[in-house]
């Protein structure tokens, strides 16, 4: 009777080493987690900048469709939303609605003219609207030069990539 009584309380609660690996194995979770995160998070910032970039060449298109091929004069606004793209006077401006590149940021949406030896300067908070340019086949994220009509958006990655597009 008395042993049936000491093997009873053995088997309620656990051991220490099981203790000790259920803690190792949620520490190699919470490990992993921590590890992806900043990287989705980059990932999906990216893209969001990769979007601004598009939504800024479709506004660009958008003015120069509707302003007989003349392209923008300027860029301007500041809004929390976004920016416009167009005439500074208010006449014929086409809004774009950005994500990253928000109020916050659209002083770094510059509008440049392109000439002979231009890089992308650009950093993560930074995009070059590019007239006259074309995005290079030699230099990955480059301009090279273009018809007069033309326009590349210059921008970069977090991770460190030039990148050029052209509309």
């Amino acid at each position: 009777m008395l042993s049936q009584i000491r093997q009873t309380k053995k088997e309620k609660g656990f051991t220490i080493i099981e203790v000790l690996i259920v803690l190792a194995i949620a520490g190699l979770i919470l490990l992993v987690v921590f590890l992806a995160v900043p990287a989705l998070q980059r990932n999906a910032r990216n893209t969001q900048r990769s979007t601004d970039a598009g939504n800024l060449l479709s506004a660009v298109s958008e003015y120069v469709g509707n302003n007989n091929g003349v392209l923008p004069l300027a860029v301007s606004g500041g809004t929390a939303t976004g920016i416009d793209i167009g005439a500074a006077s208010g006449v014929n401006k086409v809004p774009v609605k950005l994500g990253y590149y928000d109020g916050s940021v659209s002083g770094n949406i510059t509008l440049a003219t392109f000439a002979s030896g231009n890089t992308n300067t650009t950093t993560t908070d930074t995009i070059i609207l590019m007239k006259g340019a074309t995005c290079s086949t030699t230099t990955t994220g480059d301009p090279a030069s273009g018809s007069a009509r033309s326009v590349v958006i210059l921008f970069t990655l977090e991770t460190a990539s030039k990148q050029c597009r052209a509309s």
